[in-house]
C-alpha cells in the first residue's frame, strides 16, 4: 500500500455478482468506499476480501454494513473479522464496528394466514441478530482458531476489536415483519464519524425482514446501495440526489432459463420476480430519485456469459438521464462534485 495521503472519496465493486452461487465470472456482492483514509464495507459476499485487499488496507477499514442476512451477503464476514485481528503489519488500526439487521420479533410472512404457517415450519430455525451472529462467529466458528492464536501467538480477545449492532427500527415507523415489512419512512442515521454519516431506510426484499439499503454521506458527496430489493419507494428517498447510486438487477428470464423444471423452480420464480429490481425498471428508481449516476450491481444471473449487461445498460437508460454502468468485480468509481475542492488523482492511491 502506497504511503501517499489519500483524499477524495471512491467506490470499488469487490463483488458485484448475485445469489448464493459460486461463479466464475463475479465474486459475491462487496461494496467499498473509501472516503480519504477510511473505508466502509457493505455487505461480504463470496470471494470478495481477495478483491478488497487489492484497494485497501486493514488499517483502513472502519466499519461493515450488512444489508440483510442472506447468505450470498455474509459469506465472508467472518474473513473480513478475523483476518486483520493482530497480524504483524497487517492488522486493524482501531475496533471494527459491524452494523446489521436485529432478530425480527416473529418470523417473516406474507400475511397473518401465512405467519400461522411457517411459524410451524420453522420452529427449529430461530432468526438472529447481527450481534448474535458475530458473537456466534467468536464462540463457536472461530472459537478454536482463536483460542490458539490467543494462548499461542499471544494476541488479545477479538471482541476488543470487533464490536456489533443491531440496527434498531425507529418505532414511528411500525414496522412489522408480517404486516409492515417495508412501510413508508424516513432514512435514519445508524453511524457518523470525521469522515462519513451513514444512514439507512428498510426496502422490499419479500420475506427477507429486515432488509436495509444504506446512503454514505461524506464532504465530496454521497453514495447509496440499495441492497436487495424490489421497486423500493423507499430506496428512492434514501437516494434522493446521490451522486451514485448502486443498485442491484435481475433479468428473470435469463435465470429463469438455467434452472430445470420443476416445483423448486417454480417457488424461486415467485422469490425472484418479487424480491428483485427488474433491468427494466432501474432506470425508473435512479431517474425519480434524482441520482447522478447509476451503477448496476448484484447482478442476477450471476454465470459467465449470460447475463446481457448491454442490454441491461441500453434499457435502464430509456428511463434515466444520467450515466449508467454495469459493473464488474474491481471496477472503481469516483465520487468528485463540482463544488468539492478540486482532488489530484495521484493522492488517491489506495
Amino acid at each position: 500500500m502506497s504511503n501517499k495521503i489519500k483524499k477524495g472519496m471512491k467506490v470499488y465493486t469487490l463483488g458485484t455478482g448475485g445469489g448464493p452461487i459460486v461463479s466464475s465470472s463475479r465474486a459475491g456482492i462487496s461494496t467499498a468506499i473509501c472516503v480519504d483514509d477510511a473505508t466502509y464495507i457493505i455487505d461480504c459476499g463470496m470471494g470478495s476480501i481477495r478483491n478488497y485487499r487489492s484497494h485497501s488496507s486493514w488499517s483502513d477499514l472502519r466499519s461493515i454494513f450488512i444489508t440483510h442476512h442472506h447468505s450470498d451477503h455474509i459469506y465472508d464476514l467472518g474473513s473480513y473479522l478475523f483476518t486483520g485481528w493482530q497480524v504483524p503489519g497487517e492488522s486493524f488500526s482501531r475496533p471494527i464496528e459491524v452494523y446489521g439487521p436485529g432478530k425480527p420479533p416473529r418470523v417473516p410472512a406474507l400475511n397473518e394466514q401465512h405467519y400461522a404457517e411457517v411459524a410451524c415450519r420453522t420452529k427449529d430455525h430461530a432468526m438472529i441478530g447481527t450481534a448474535e451472529m458475530v458473537e456466534g462467529l467468536i464462540k463457536n466458528v472461530f472459537a478454536s482458531d482463536i483460542a490458539i492464536r490467543i494462548a499461542d501467538e499471544g494476541r488479545s480477545d477479538p471482541r476488543e476489536w470487533i464490536k456489533a449492532h443491531d440496527i434498531v427500527i425507529p418505532d414511528e415507523a411500525k414496522a412489522d415483519p408480517v404486516t409492515a415489512r417495508h412501510p413508508k419512512m424516513e432514512p435514519f442515521e445508524i453511524y457518523r464519524d470525521e469522515h462519513v454519516i451513514v444512514s439507512t431506510i428498510l426496502v422490499d426484499h419479500r420475506l427477507c425482514y429486515p432488509a436495509f439499503g444504506y446512503r454514505i454521506d461524506s464532504r465530496y458527496g454521497s453514495v447509496v446501495v440499495s441492497g436487495d430489493t424490489a421497486y423500493s419507494e423507499n430506496c428512492i428517498r434514501l437516494a434522493k440526489d446521490a451522486d451514485i447510486l448502486l443498485h442491484e438487477v435481475i433479468d428473470l428470464d435469463a435465470i429463469l432459463e438455467t434452472f430445470p423444471e420443476g416445483d423448486t423452480r417454480e417457488g424461486i420464480a415467485v422469490h425472484l420476480k418479487e424480491s428483485h429490481t427488474s433491468y427494466e425498471d432501474v432506470g425508473k428508481v435512479a431517474e425519480k430519485a434524482g441520482v447522478k449516476k447509476l451503477v448496476l450491481h448484484h447482478i442476477v444471473p450471476n454465470v459467465p456469459d449470460i447475463a446481457d449487461t448491454d442490454k441491461m445498460i441500453r434499457v435502464a437508460s430509456l428511463d434515466f438521464s444520467g450515466e449508467v454502468h454495469a459493473a464488474e468485480d474491481n471496477d472503481c468509481f469516483e465520487v468528485i462534485r463540482e463544488s468539492a475542492s478540486k482532488v489530484v488523482e495521484e493522492d488517491l492511491v489506495f
